[in-house]
């Protein structure tokens, strides 16, 4: 009995103990929220507080354009039409050239590289170079391209239909491919459209 009272007196104590720690502990978190309630006061009654803080402008991301000035040297429309002119001619003879020396290879480059400046231009349907594709149609008819040939004459009639060469060399390739009723029947068509345009002197050799 003796023994179990010293026990419970002994833990009575260290309840009181802890007791009294914890109050401790409580009285110092107590003055420490105390403390910063008053930091908190003094920040919000200072006056650089309530001072706007100026914002540092950006750089500007604002780009410069620059308008071009016209070129005052630039060759007037009459000098770049002159200059394309002379360049369809000198393809133009330099196919004529090696047309006549057999070269038909080389004569149906020339007359392409005039037709490519042709379609630049957007003229592929000028009468003035009816002339050249007739010309590289009769070059493919040389090498016995017959497709080519027919349709380089098609595009000859489109651009000067009083031409008479285009059909008479449309006729000619169309009668040079495999026999075919149709092609037998357009290729009389054309030799027809180019006795109805041909000149006189030629309607015998036609």
């Amino acid at each position: 009995i003796q023994f179990k009272s010293f026990t419970l007196i002994h833990s009575n104590r260290n309840n009181m103990s802890s007791l009294s720690d914890l109050k401790k502990e409580e009285s110092e978190l107590v003055e420490k929220l105390a403390a910063v309630r008053t930091s908190i006061s003094e920040l919000e009654s200072s006056p650089s507080s309530s001072t706007p803080v100026e914002a540092t402008p950006l750089p500007s991301t604002t780009t410069t354009t620059t308008t071009p000035t016209p070129d005052t040297e630039a060759d007037t429309e009459a000098d770049w039409e002159g200059d394309v002119s002379s360049k369809i001619s000198s393809y133009k003879s330099s196919g004529n050239a090696s047309f006549s020396s057999g070269d038909y290879e080389s004569a149906a480059e020339s007359y392409t590289n005039c037709i490519k400046i042709i379609k630049k231009i957007d003229k592929e349907e000028d009468p003035q170079y009816a002339s050249i594709y007739a010309n590289r149609s009769a070059a493919y008819l040389a090498q016995k391209k017959w497709v080519k040939a027919s349709w380089d004459a098609q595009c000859s009639a489109r651009c000067d239909p009083k031409f008479w060469k285009s059909h008479w060399r449309h006729g000619v390739s169309l009668m040079a491919m495999a026999p075919r009723i149709e092609r037998s029947q357009n290729a009389v068509e054309a030799f027809e459209r180019c006795l109805g345009v041909c000149p006189e002197e030629k309607k015998g050799e036609v």
